[in-house]
């Protein structure tokens, strides 16, 4: 028999603290041995059961409003609060402050004020407006308190007769914030500090497993455009001029300012951004689907005036977006020089200059307040798969006069992915890995500008040289995955999007979720899509991938190098994912991962 049942009324215990509060039960998983409470300041938590106690055990002592002051209140029966002005009973009193500080995340400033000597056992009341005492710290002559925002708390301290800060002092200490703090802070964090990268875990093989990176990674499409239909190592382009002309890099800098400048212009609207490790939430310009408008214009008119669009060189395009990622790289990376630390990327701050410009040093690096330059590389590298994908199908159009079955089953598909994944989507984007969590860096610049036109186009390019004639069937189980990838993509996106915009819509009254184990955490969903794997998103790719190179047949590797490619980058993103859930959902990730075994690949990872 369960000793308790839902709406009971308990004393549970606050987790990260040794006290308890009222609380409402809500959920019991007996399994795993947790309840969800409600707390009495409107805070719900998952408590572990052998942590609920009845009331009638609890003294009734004075109602507070939350949690959190009432922790910050309460006191042991056994230490009732002395006079003592002694310096024990100053550290004691810092101890115990220290003690109920709340969570490392929040934002944090210093303020040093003079101590001017008073009478002993002289009593101070210092209240604070939605700011905190973390800790007192005493240093020859000046004593620092340190601060933190959200909390607002009335403390009394009777200090040291030697050692005390007075009423005005404190009210100037607030009055100068904006001028003065911000400056104490700068002085005691500069940029040009060492960094951030405090559990010195190193991804992608360190230093040098990033070098051997910068070295080889532009060889994979430039191997992939050198590749023709009778391919032979002879027949492996060998001069310059097959590997660049001005011409190709006039093309890609045109095409990299056309998408900055649409991205400039006052179109679409704006939306908050997921919340950075400071605690703020970046404004982004939503407006890609005047990028796409724009894009399909361009080509339009350069198909309309005979511009002999198809017998663009890929080669020397690939080379010169290539050179645009090291000089992009280059110039972000100085530009983080001047970047406070609490907007660096706490995963490439080891302050080896190989290895923090290969992840990004800056998380989230801008041009003025809506210009951020992740979202925007997205735009020329989306846009330039669309073209060249545009450019095959025009190809084979004009070489057999009619579109095949097959190019028509691989270029539309892939021309409606692109679509639904970025330009109509573009909102989903600020949430997603790689802007939310990394740091704009080489993998970003050659990723969206090499990787993802010249690499992702390969199945279309590879049909186009190597037709292959598909059965009705062949063509009817193609569709049939290319439905379930895009399914997967598509709407496990947008329920993940409507979960996050409000977790109680009773839209969503049919998903089961977790609630938070940590204050100001996130609900988990533990059922839909985000129930079968951890990212179905990722599984969707996947099955989209293996259509794509399916349709091209088997009688080669080189189309199958996509599927291949974007299984070892998601599988290696979801590891990585894994690491930053942990860290910021706690308790809630590790019961998840309990419900939700499966990362990726169902029975498989």
């Amino acid at each position: 028999t369960m000793k308790w049942s839902l709406g009971d009324n308990v004393m549970a215990k606050w987790p990260g603290s040794a006290l308890y509060f009222p609380a409402v039960v809500q959920k019991i998983d007996e399994k795993d041995g947790y309840a969800e409470v409600l707390f009495s300041d409107g805070t719900t938590m998952d408590v572990d059961l052998k942590f609920l106690k009845a009331e009638a055990t609890f003294k009734r002592r004075t109602r507070s409003k939350s949690p959190a002051r009432s922790r910050r209140r309460s006191r042991s029966p056994s230490r009732k609060q002395t006079r003592s002005t002694t310096r024990e009973s100053l550290d004691r009193k810092s101890r115990r402050i220290n003690t109920s500080s709340s969570s490392s995340d929040e934002k944090k400033f210093v303020a040093t004020v003079n101590l001017e000597p008073k009478k002993a056992n002289e009593e101070i009341k210092v209240k604070t407006t939605k700011t905190k005492v973390s800790y007192i710290k005493r240093t020859s002559g000046l004593e620092k308190i340190v601060l933190s925002s959200k909390v607002e708390i009335t403390k009394t301290i009777i200090p040291d007769s030697r050692y005390m800060v007075t009423r005005k002092q404190v009210k100037e200490m607030y009055m100068s914030k904006a001028a003065n703090v911000e400056t104490k802070l700068k002085e005691e964090e500069s940029p040009s500090a060492p960094v951030v990268n405090e559990t010195n875990e190193f991804e992608y093989g360190g230093v040098l497993g990033v070098f051997f990176m910068y070295l080889t990674l532009p060889l994979l499409p430039l191997t992939f455009l050198a590749y023709k239909k009778q391919a032979k190592l002879s027949m492996i382009p060998r001069r310059l001029q097959d590997y660049y002309d001005p011409m190709s890099t006039l093309i890609v800098l045109q095409f990299l300012l056309f998408h900055a400048l649409i991205y400039a212009l006052p179109f679409g609207y704006v939306i908050k951004g997921p919340a950075t490790p400071n605690g703020k939430k970046l404004d982004y310009r939503i407006s890609a689907m005047y990028s796409l408008v724009f894009t399909f214009a361009a080509y339009g008119a350069l198909y309309y005036y005979k511009f002999p669009i198809t017998s663009i060189k890929l080669l020397p395009l690939a080379t010169a977006a290539t050179l645009a990622s090291y000089i992009g790289v280059i110039l972000v990376h100085l530009k983080s020089r001047n970047t406070p630390n609490d907007e660096l990327n706490p995963h490439g701050n080891s302050g080896s200059v190989i290895y923090d410009s290969f992840l990004g040093r800056e998380l989230h690096p801008r041009i003025g307040s809506l210009f951020d330059l992740k979202l925007y590389l997205y735009r020329p590298g989306m846009a330039a798969w669309l073209v060249l994908v545009m450019i095959e199908m025009q190809k084979q159009y004009e070489a057999d006069d009619k579109f095949s079955p097959q190019i028509l089953l691989l270029g539309v598909s892939q021309i409606l992915y692109i679509i639904l994944e970025f330009f109509w989507d573009e909102e989903q984007c600020p949430f997603m890995f790689d802007i939310k969590n990394e740091g704009l860096g080489f993998v970003q610049f050659f990723g969206e500008l090499v990787i993802v036109p010249f690499i992702y186009s390969l199945p279309v390019r590879y049909a186009v040289e190597h037709p292959t004639a598909l059965q009705t069937t062949q063509i009817a189980g193609l569709c049939l995955l290319l439905v379930v990838g895009f399914g997967l993509i598509v709407l496990s996106g947008r329920q993940k999007s409507m979960f996050r915009k409000n977790p109680f819509d009773p839209k969503l009254s049919y998903l089961e979720s977790l609630p938070p184990s940590r204050p100001g955490g996130d609900r988990l969903l533990v059922s839909g899509f985000w129930g079968m794997v951890r990212h179905p998103n990722y599984l969707g790719e996947i099955v989209v991938g293996f259509a794509w190179s399916a349709a091209c047949g088997v009688t080669h590797l080189l189309p199958w190098f996509y599927p291949i490619f974007v299984v070892g980058l998601l599988c290696h993103r979801a590891l990585r994912d894994d690491v930053r859930c942990r860290q910021k959902h706690g308790l809630a990730w590790k019961i998840y991962c309990q419900r939700v075994k499966y990362r990726v690949i169902p029975y498989i990872f």
